[in-house]
């Protein structure tokens, strides 16, 4: 029994698992105004948020116990279910907000391209580790072709902030990886010649988007209205905000999908500067914990892993609080542990699940 409860507050004091932890509190604090309406009783968002961290947390200690840096003997059957799933939701997928991105299951939807995120960091670290040099052209192609295999359908759904973080996780693992550089510059400039094709491919509400974001003032009633209601709930929050279920944008459900993609305005609005930045702060406490494995751990497959968790926490962290205060696009990415979601934040509990498991099989002497 004593060996029960060492293990047990082993587990929750880890930092894996208590930054998680208190920023999925701090989500649902800030889930509960969004959604509040005078009753003290919590919506139906809320509780199946707080069904979604369970599940979350229980994947996390699964993936915790399994050897996650030991590599596997076969890349396929971690890309076969994913992409079938990719392609079933692009064939009979649930359509809602112009995107066909859900598999409905009942009362159930679930995102299959949150779920590829988690096998993407795999696949990638798979490729892109222990080669020999007369390996490393293969490795690198074959590498990519995973990735288009994936980035396809997630765009033609179309999910074009999840294809930009499959983009910032393949340009993270290919920068920590130490391949010759002409692999990355190619990459680039082949961005670089689809760019033009690609904004005509995009849908019209994404190229108002973009505009709207380049020209803030554009059409504030339109495209921008998500952008400009939320930097003024952010803005009015000052420095110590307005007070929980005080705020104004946040009461009067001035801010579209603010559950999910504009969470952090939430946050902004009624805690203010301070609390926004206690948010920050405790991604960043999660983030430097992270780098501090990836040098920990031995071998590629390893730290590449640690990487790639990193590059798709950090990058929807960045795209999402930027796009609340209008610095960067609005995408429709998630901000990891707080924003509604069942896919996603199921998926962000199982990455940190990976690094516990990185962590708990540090070689003697690691640290």
């Amino acid at each position: 029994m004593r060996k029960r409860r060492e293990a047990f507050w082993q587990t929750v004091l880890a930092w894996h698992f208590a930054f998680p932890l208190a920023l999925s509190f701090i989500g649902l604090l800030a889930l509960y105004s969004t959604t509040y309406t005078g009753s003290a009783m919590p919506s139906r968002t809320v509780l199946m948020q707080v069904l979604w961290i369970a599940a979350g947390i229980g994947l996390y200690l699964l993936v915790a116990r399994i050897r996650v840096g030991v590599k596997p003997a076969n890349w396929l059957p971690f890309f076969i279910p994913v992409e079938a799933l990719l392609l079933l939701t692009l064939a009979v997928g649930w359509v809602a907000h112009g995107s066909r991105r859900w598999l409905k299951l009942g009362e159930l939807t679930v995102q299959p391209s949150e779920f590829a995120k988690l096998f993407a960091v795999f696949l990638l670290a798979y490729f892109l580790s222990e080669y020999t040099r007369s390996e490393e052209r293969r490795s690198f192609f074959a590498t990519l072709g995973v990735l288009i295999a994936l980035y396809i359908p997630i765009v033609l759904q179309p999910d074009l902030g999840t294809a930009m973080v499959f983009l910032a996780l393949f340009v993270t693992v290919m920068w920590v990886k130490p391949l010759p550089r002409q692999y990355l510059f190619g990459f680039f400039a082949a961005l670089v010649l689809i760019a033009v094709p690609g904004w005509f491919a995009l849908k019209d509400y994404q190229r108002d988007r973009i505009m709207s974001f380049v020209h803030p003032s554009r059409d504030i009633l339109g495209s921008g209205y998500h952008v400009n209601q939320s930097k003024i709930a952010v803005g009015s929050g000052g420095v110590w905000g307005k007070g929980y279920l005080h705020g104004t944008q946040t009461q009067g459900q001035f801010i579209p999908v603010q559950a999910a993609d504009f969470i952090f305005a939430t946050v902004g609005e009624e805690w203010g500067l301070i609390g926004s930045l206690a948010v920050l702060a405790l991604f960043g406490a999660y983030f430097w914990k992270t780098l501090a494995l990836a040098k920990r751990v031995r071998g590629d497959y390893q730290r590449l892993i640690a990487y790639g968790v990193l590059a798709v926490m950090f990058f929807q962290l960045f795209i999402n609080v930027g796009m609340t205060i209008g610095v960067t696009p609005v995408t429709g990415l998630p901000l990891p542990f707080l924003s509604a979601g069942g896919s996603s934040m199921v998926t962000m509990w199982a990455l940190s699940g990976m690094l516990a498991s990185l962590q708990r099989h540090l070689p003697a002497g690691a640290g």
